[in-house]
């Protein structure tokens, strides 16, 4: 039966015979289609004559009484789509005598099943990528992808031999290809973020973070240690198109382990930033030890103007106020690695000679008795000390590393490491109207000592990069030019070599 058609056809019916209440008017009932007609015709019944407004009240009420019937004999078969008939029969109970009943009649509407636990959510744009997130904001997921398309020439790494220098790789590659997963869960303040590179691949990151308090922010998973400026902004939000020369020797980059990190004495003069961590101490590419030492690591930042900043470099916000932070920072860790970086063969060794001239620390990915390195056989502990500043588009940053490498296995022998830069940038437009406002300049030196007590070791950097910024650090075009000098402690020897970097990062 179609209840619809049926109600709004005899209700309209009855509405026209009360224009005129001084005739009586026959009611006909079709039995196929069960409309009501004002004339008799085939398969038509006819329901009596009606004169007084009180034979109208009971023929609703017959009608109302056939279609609850009707209703709840077809709810078995559409559980999913229950129509609701206190809304028609609500309706027509309305005094229809002078206005147009049709009006006045409810549509009856199927209603979805609500499911238990589950909550409507929307979706929005913004500057973490597409984000879900339920109208109750007990959950949200943000999505963003990134892409590093990049051409090198005459080769795309750091050099650390002379060897290093006469590469020939010139090439284009896609250098970074990765999603970010981000967002909360149950509740606002509990966070979590992962991160998977395409490019290489390997996950990058995964962790849970404890967001409740401002004094006291409790991450626990893998993630970069919050150790030095410079390795833990993101490749995304560098000034340069990659890291200093600097970086692979000193960074302990991503860890496994739980990290705290807390606000104190916010907007005062003495405004502090506090981390403090126990990893594994073998980067992210095992899952256990290979010993009973962790790596601790701790920083303390003194935010002296403006606040805490962002781990993010270039002025790209134009401060209005001069924004200072100055920071120190401390590490230590026993294990089968003296470097790190963030792939499957995480844990490594860095690149050096000893007066033999042969390699001075093992190999981590070898066992021991084909010449690795022994679990737990380096000692480390190393230092840093940073300046962070940013005022009207000039940014300047500074770091200086100090590292010792105590071999456990080797009497005890300890090598001492120094390394170090600094960097600026301007964007000219603020003195040159006819620079795009969106380009920045900036340049840096940067220097490693391999071995503090041993002459012709050092490495050195020069660079420039112009920066153009289409949408920030969501959209940038970059062109470095870069003069690498080494020195080989064996042969006395040192060469130099100019390396073009061209770059476009892109986020969305």
């Amino acid at each position: 039966m179609n209840i619809n058609r049926m109600a709004i056809a005899s209700l309209s019916m009855m509405s026209a015979s009360w224009i005129n209440p001084a005739f009586a008017l026959d009611l006909y009932v079709d039995s196929n289609t069960q409309q009501i007609y004002a004339a008799p015709g085939e398969n038509r019944v006819k329901l009596g004559s009606f004169e007084k407004k009180e034979e109208i009240d009971k023929l609703k009420a017959t009608l109302k009484a056939e279609i609850e019937a009707e209703l709840k004999s077809k709810q078995p078969a559409q559980a999913d789509k229950q129509a609701n008939p206190s809304e028609v029969i609500t309706s027509l109970n309305t005094d229809s005598t002078n206005t147009d009943l049709t009006d006045n009649v409810a549509t009856v509407e199927t209603q979805p099943k609500v499911k238990k636990g589950y909550s409507p959510a929307n979706l929005s744009y913004g500057k973490n990528g597409f984000e879900f997130r339920t109208d109750d904001d007990k959950f949200s997921l943000a999505i963003q992808n990134r892409v590093q398309a990049r051409f090198a020439e005459p080769f795309d790494g750091d050099p650390r031999t002379l060897a290093d220098l006469h590469k020939d790789e010139k090439s284009f590659m896609i250098r970074r290809a990765r999603t970010k997963l981000n967002g909360h869960a149950y509740v606002p303040w509990l966070k979590y973020y992962l991160q998977y590179d395409w490019s290489q691949p390997v996950l990058r990151d995964l962790n849970l973070t404890v967001d409740k308090y401002k004094w006291a922010q409790v991450r626990v998973g893998r993630g970069k240690v919050s150790y030095n400026n410079e390795r833990v902004t993101s490749s995304g939000s560098q000034q340069f198109v990659n890291r200093s020369i600097v970086n692979d020797v000193f960074t302990v980059d991503r860890q496994q382990g739980i990290e705290v990190k807390g606000n104190l004495f916010s907007g005062t003069w003495y405004d502090m930033t506090y981390y403090a961590g126990a990893f594994t101490g073998l980067g992210v590419g095992e899952r256990n030890n290979d010993d009973g030492n962790m790596m601790y690591s701790g920083r303390l930042q003194w935010n002296a103007l403006g606040g805490e900043m962002k781990f993010s470099q270039s002025d790209i916000e134009f401060h209005e106020q001069p924004a200072l932070n100055i920071s120190v920072a401390a590490n230590s860790n026993r294990s089968k690695c003296t470097a790190f970086e963030t792939d499957s063969r995480s844990c490594r060794n860095l690149t050096d000679v000893n007066a033999a001239g042969t390699a001075r620390y093992r190999s981590p990915s070898e066992t021991f008795e084909k010449g690795g390195a022994k679990s737990g056989q380096y000692e480390i502990s190393q230092m840093m000390e940073e300046i962070h500043f940013k005022w009207n588009g000039f940014s300047f940053l500074h770091e200086l590393h100090a590292k010792r490498i105590k071999d456990t296995l080797n009497n005890d022998q300890e090598t001492k490491l120094l390394g170090g830069f600094v960097q600026a940038g301007y964007f000219p437009h603020r003195q040159i109207m006819a620079i795009p406002e969106n380009i920045e300049l900036a340049g840096r030196y940067a220097f490693v000592d391999m071995d503090t007590d041993r002459d012709n070791d050092k490495q050195t950097e020069l660079s420039a990069v112009i920066n153009y910024f289409l949408e920030g650090h969501f959209n940038k075009l970059s062109l470095q030019l870069s003069r690498l000098n080494v020195e080989d402690p064996i042969k006395l020897e040192k060469d130099n070599e100019t390396r073009v970097w061209a770059q476009w990062d892109f986020s969305f």
